[in-house]
């Protein structure tokens, strides 16, 4: 994939200080609203300025203090957008909590597509080119194939109307939901046959998941990537621990390696919402994950120059 379908992210980095590592062509870099649970959507802008990001992917929900309420006013909107563009940053996702998709009530259904509807909107008057989309709720195999097709059938609805506003709805790799591996959220996002569904792709949560490893899961998914999310953890009793992106089970550098093809957007998915009492504030760690992912996308960068350098030259 090269980024090039609606929605793709291809603005370099922001500057960066004396001794950090140059930013990356190839990956925008975004950080997720819920690493700042103490401020409010300027305040996520503001950490992710002074760590050197371009943007922020900001959660739609009416009760969480650093996200938009879906029926914020067009005031509340623009005051989040005027900050944006004064930092220099772009508000590049929306991540909604929307999950009935998939239900077998029809009125439901339509709710949920409305309520996608609506983030779409928001998407378009803050410039945010991404969606993320829950793949509705996880179900016994005889219930899958049925909960499937409705999912499907959704997302091709509301496809049309994201298609009109050039905004990606991206099904994430996602515990709980349909997508609960690369291979049927391949098979969803094709089914719903819509240039604007495409996929969000969460290695982290693919491991946890214990599903497909970082090449067959990007073999599987890449024509229809538009999104990363990067994060980290090691298994912990009663569940999972949040670790840096060098610390845990999925090996990031490899993975990202993987990604040679890819041109778009990654969100640091930095997990400070759920995880207070285990993670610091953002602004003293996260830059050791950031440095990691533009190391990376820097030795992409010379593997290409190489290859593509004339003999002589």
């Amino acid at each position: 994939m090269t980024g090039t379908e609606p929605g793709a992210d291809t603005q370099p980095g922001t500057g960066t200080q004396p001794g950090t590592v140059a930013p990356s062509r190839r990956w925008s870099l975004l950080l997720h609203s819920m690493a700042t649970p103490d401020v409010g959507p300027v305040g996520c802008l503001e950490s992710a300025h002074r760590l050197e990001l371009d943007g922020i992917e900001l959660i739609i929900d009416d009760e969480y203090r650093c996200g938009l309420r879906p029926a914020a006013s067009r005031s509340e909107v623009n005051g989040v957008a005027g900050a944006a563009a004064d930092l220099g940053l772009r508000v590049a996702a929306l991540c909604p909590y929307t999950r009935d998709i998939d239900a077998e009530s029809e009125s439901d259904r339509w709710r949920a597509a409305d309520e996608l509807r609506r983030a779409v909107d928001l998407a378009a008057e803050l410039g945010a080119r991404h969606i993320r989309v829950l793949a509705g709720r996880d179900r016994p195999e005889p219930e899958r194939a049925a909960a499937l097709a409705r999912a499907s059938q959704t997302l091709g609805e509301v496809g049309v109307y994201a298609q009109l506003a050039g905004v990606n709805l991206n099904v994430e790799n996602h515990m709980d939901t349909l997508a609960t591996s690369a291979a049927t959220t391949r098979d969803l996002v094709a089914a719903a046959a819509s240039p604007t569904v495409g996929i969000l792709y969460d290695q982290a949560n693919l491991a946890i998941m214990r599903a497909e490893d970082p090449a067959t899961a990007y073999l599987m998914q890449e024509p229809f990537i538009r999104h990363v999310h990067l994060k980290n953890f090691l298994p912990a009793e009663g569940g999972r621990r949040p670790v840096g992106l060098d610390a845990g089970k999925v090996d990031w550098r490899a993975a990202l390696l993987l990604l040679d093809g890819y041109i778009g957007t990654m969100t640091f998915e930095y997990e400070r919402r759920w995880f207070s009492d285990q993670l610091p504030p953002v602004e003293t760690v996260l830059h050791r994950d950031r440095d990691l992912v533009l190391r990376t996308a820097a030795e992409l960068e010379r593997t290409t120059s190489r290859i593509d350098r004339k003999p002589g030259v």
